[in-house]
């Protein structure tokens, strides 16, 4: 992605300069190092030329992936049957034909509402349906508590340290030195749902307010300075009759999942895990994560300052639409939402940038966000495990993620920024940013005890009191991490 980014980022000047030319309970807490200065910029440990070594061999037939359907054209961003005008659906075909002539494997999709469901019954008949899975965060994290699904890294045919697999998801999501589910460019999902804030430039130039890219690489841009620009900007105003509504003019745009987007920003997680890789709920984090969450009510509960779309669900119950209305039509200075719906700016007339989401303070090294829990991950069902089988699947999906690397990632990020949607090559640089740290959270995939949710239901209904809900839910949060670290020490 790094390079793909660069790569484009160079293209842009050269295309600037030409067009210039011509025109908590009291637990045992295990040993662990500070939260937020775990959170540092990756090593470059990874060959972005690496070209796979892919056996010369064929596996005839059918390969079968069960998804999650059309949430998220999940179903289409995996397979396409024929070739196409769009530049990523095309790559997506392209890649299902270099598959059959490489490996004469007919790629298939077994779309369904719920995956989890579907697999659980397809382990219990022993059907060996499918090849692989893919599947919403949620869901395929279901499916690995069921016990359903291998360990990656027993998948011969697999080498998940290379670029065209997310090493950040390798690291976050992995439990006991055993990995159920990963990412990486099989599926652009989660960088479509990765957590991006935007800013309207004629409004910031307008209300003079000082480039904020270099704010950015100063590592000025802190919570306490996003909410002194959007509060004393001045910006926001009621409606023509005096109102504040989903019509009124607002300095910051967003919904309910911006409280995550606070909460990872600060380098917060909801759970940890300890040197030997083993997941636990920590509560030594507690009183920063009270500040995280004073701060986020009085940034998203001011209705004369934020427009939070969920609040609007009575008028359209699509109320995303209407957040991304105000910003279209210059009625909201910032605007944060995933990183998909940037596509949908394309159009806009007015010029507008990308940011990265704030740090908590100048002393937090890095800048960090969230892939929503939308995303797709990628599995292996656990009957795949007979050693020709697993490798059979193992040897497509790595196919599958090189080859999504060459041709579909750069047709994506060509369609999501490239061209008008861009608008500034700066923009490119920040989304450097924005992908170099992005955070996996197991407890927020598998919300045991229901405290991630809950956390989110504070913010959204205005409640400042977050030991209470540690205390109500961590009980049944870690006996549910406990059963989870059980089950897999038994697979």
């Amino acid at each position: 992605m790094k390079k793909l980014i660069a790569l484009l980022l160079a293209l842009l000047t050269f295309a600037a300069c030409a067009a210039g030319c011509a025109n908590a309970p009291a637990e045992t807490q295990p040993t662990k190092t500070d939260t937020t200065a775990a959170v540092t910029e990756p090593e470059e440990t990874v060959d972005e030329s690496y070209i796979p070594d892919l056996p010369d061999e064929k596996f005839t037939g059918d390969y079968n992936i069960l998804c999650e359907g059309s949430f998220w054209a999940t179903n289409d961003a995996i397979f396409r049957e024929e070739t196409s005008d769009d530049p990523v659906d095309d790559a997506v075909w392209r890649r299902a034909t270099q598959l059959k002539e490489q490996f004469d494997v007919d790629l298939m999709v077994t779309p369904v509402a719920d995956t989890t469901s579907a697999l659980k019954n397809s382990v219990k008949s022993g059907d060996n349906a499918y090849d692989a899975v893919i599947a919403r965060m949620p869901l395929i994290a279901s499916s690995a508590a069921n016990g359903d699904l291998m360990n990656l890294y027993e998948v011969e045919g697999l080498d998940l340290s290379k670029h065209y697999w997310d090493q950040s998801a390798n690291e976050k999501l992995s439990v006991k030195h055993k990995l159920f589910y990963t990412v990486g460019d099989i599926i652009t999902t989660e960088d479509a749902a990765t957590w991006t804030m935007m800013f309207n430039k004629r409004i910031a130039e307008a209300l003079d307010i000082e480039d904020l890219y270099t704010v950015v690489k100063e590592g000025k841009w802190t919570f306490d300075y996003f909410y002194s620009l959007a509060k004393d900007s001045g910006f926001a105003k009621p409606n023509d009759k005096g109102e504040w509504d989903h019509l009124s003019t607002y300095a910051f745009a967003t919904h309910q999942d911006m409280a995550y987007g606070f909460f990872y920003a600060a380098g917060l997680s909801f759970v940890q895990k300890d040197n030997d890789d083993t997941p636990f709920l920590d509560s030594s984090n507690n009183e920063k994560i009270q500040n995280v969450l004073n701060y986020s009510l009085k940034v998203m509960r001011d209705n004369q300052l934020t427009i939070d779309a969920h609040k609007w669900v009575h008028v359209r119950a699509a109320a995303h639409e209407l957040i991304a209305e105000a910003f279209m039509e210059d009625r909201a200075l910032f605007f944060c939402e995933v990183l998909a719906t940037i596509i949908g700016f394309r159009s806009m007339d007015t010029d507008f940038g990308i940011l990265p989401l704030p740090k908590y303070d100048k002393d937090q090294k890095n800048y960090v966000t969230f892939v929503n829990p939308a995303a797709s991950l990628v599995g292996v069902p656990i009957y795949q495990k007979n050693k020709s089988n697993a490798r059979r699947s193992g040897v497509i999906l790595e196919a599958m993620a090189y080859y999504g690397h060459e041709y579909i990632v750069p047709a994506y990020i060509e369609k999501a920024i490239k061209g008008k949607s861009t608008r500034d090559v700066e923009s490119i640089d920040m989304l450097d940013i924005v992908f170099s740290n992005r955070m996996y959270d197991l407890g927020l995939i598998n919300d045991w005890g229901g405290l991630a949710n809950g956390y989110m239901q504070l913010v959204f209904n205005n409640k400042n009191d977050y030991a209470s809900l540690y205390k109500k839910s961590s009980k049944s949060a870690i006996k549910k991490l406990d059963q989870f670290l059980k089950k897999i020490s038994d697979l």
